[in-house]
């Protein structure tokens, strides 16, 4: 192995947590998420982004998992991370009809 394969091999293992922990950005907006299924890595997060004019609330459940996100007011983020594979369900505490999935693997 010559050096400049050697300095790409350790740049790209100095890489693999970072790209593991990054986590994926949902938006919210017109009261809707941006995806209405998403599959991620275990340990992985979900930033969820309120693009939206008016205040959400994000919920998940599923695989003995409850979450209650709290009040997330306009142009505020809200990071989730999915430890644990399974399915959840994800929606909106405020808006019912706002809802998705995440497969977590």
């Amino acid at each position: 192995m010559n050096r400049k394969s050697t300095v790409l091999l350790g740049a790209f293992l100095l890489a693999l947590p970072a790209l593991a922990g990054e986590a994926v950005t949902v938006t919210q907006k017109g009261l809707r998420f941006s995806e209405s299924a998403l599959t991620v890595d275990k340990g992985q997060a979900i930033s969820f982004m309120n693009d939206d004019t008016t205040a959400h609330n994000i919920t998940v459940s599923g695989e003995g998992v409850s979450i209650n996100g709290g009040l997330q007011a306009p142009g505020a983020s809200t990071r989730i991370p999915f430890s644990k594979p399974g399915v959840y369900a994800v929606s909106c505490g405020i808006h019912p009809k706002m809802k998705m999935t995440v497969t977590v693997k």
